[in-house]
């Protein structure tokens, strides 16, 4: 029996995820998970994507509903995924502190672009490469300099729960340039934003999402060992967009971070964070 089971990251209907939310309860419960976090996309420079400040009441309402429907099986909480724009729009915009929320994750999905717009260095590697060539004239390297300009930003603000997909940049990078995540620059930006989030209040996630089509955690394998070194706080979670991954790449990151010398990760159960032992 695989243990250590829950998730704290993944999305619905509300924002970009495939299905309706009570979909992804129903598989959380059917996979025998403890406790679940729906963390839904706030407003970012992509529209149509994300939560709506006119919806924000109904996304409540329904975690509501289903934590009421399903508290005899499943923790069922509240959270959102908050990206960081600037100094007005990120985790700790005092919006957000209304809010009714367990727990909060931040994340950099976007880099700012000379025209005054933003990029997004998430999602397919075709668009990806598209917006590459007619944001950046390909200049892969200046979009992973700001990608981690921004995840230090990120940081300095603070306001948010668990740090979200710390290296996601290295995924299309790779793609668009591959080797580029082993050459010194890049190891350099790495190593120095890994490093910043020591010693913080913060948990750290190791997201599993691209793990069955990519072979791919984030952060990335490689950073497991000196993540160990500086005891960073970690949860693993799968950033599920569709029911059927929910629990998607657990197993495997469970028995990456045991080989690495991790031996516990942190959950939240009644309402509180604490670490347990890696069980698998």
């Amino acid at each position: 029996m695989q243990n250590n089971l829950v998730n704290y990251h993944s999305h619905c209907d509300f924002c970009d995820g495939r299905a309706p939310m009570e979909a992804f309860v129903e598989a959380a419960v059917a996979c025998g998970m403890k406790a679940y976090g729906v963390s839904s996309h706030t407003e970012s420079p992509e529209p149509g994507r994300t939560l709506h400040r006119d919806t924000y009441a109904a996304y409540f309402a329904e975690i509501a509903r289903l934590r009421e429907k399903y508290r005899r099986q499943i923790e069922l909480y509240a959270a959102l995924e908050i990206d960081y724009i600037d100094e007005a729009r990120n985790a700790a915009s005092p919006m957000y502190r209304r809010m009714p929320l367990d727990y909060t994750i931040g994340s950099v999905h976007f880099v700012p672009a000379s025209d005054g717009g933003w990029m997004s260095v998430d999602g397919a590697y075709e668009g990806f490469r598209e917006r590459l060539a007619a944001r950046f004239g390909n200049d892969v390297r200046a979009v992973v300099e700001l990608f981690y300009e921004q995840s230090r930003k990120m940081v300095a603000a603070g306001g948010f729960t668990i740090c979200g997909h710390a290296d996601k940049i290295a995924l299309n990078a790779s793609y668009f340039h591959p080797g580029i995540t082993q050459e010194a620059w890049y190891e350099e930006l790495a190593s120095q934003y890994i490093h910043s989030l020591a010693g913080k209040d913060f948990l750290v996630e190791v997201n599993t999402k691209a793990w069955e089509q990519h072979h791919r955690l984030f952060p990335s394998v490689e950073w497991f060992p000196l993540m160990r070194r500086l005891g960073l706080k970690l949860v693993v979670n799968s950033d599920c967009h569709y029911p059927e991954r929910v629990n998607s790449g657990r197993l495997q990151a469970m028995q990456l971070l045991r080989q690495a010398g991790i031996s516990e990760v942190w959950e939240l159960h009644s309402g509180l964070w604490a670490a347990v032992p890696i069980c698998v």
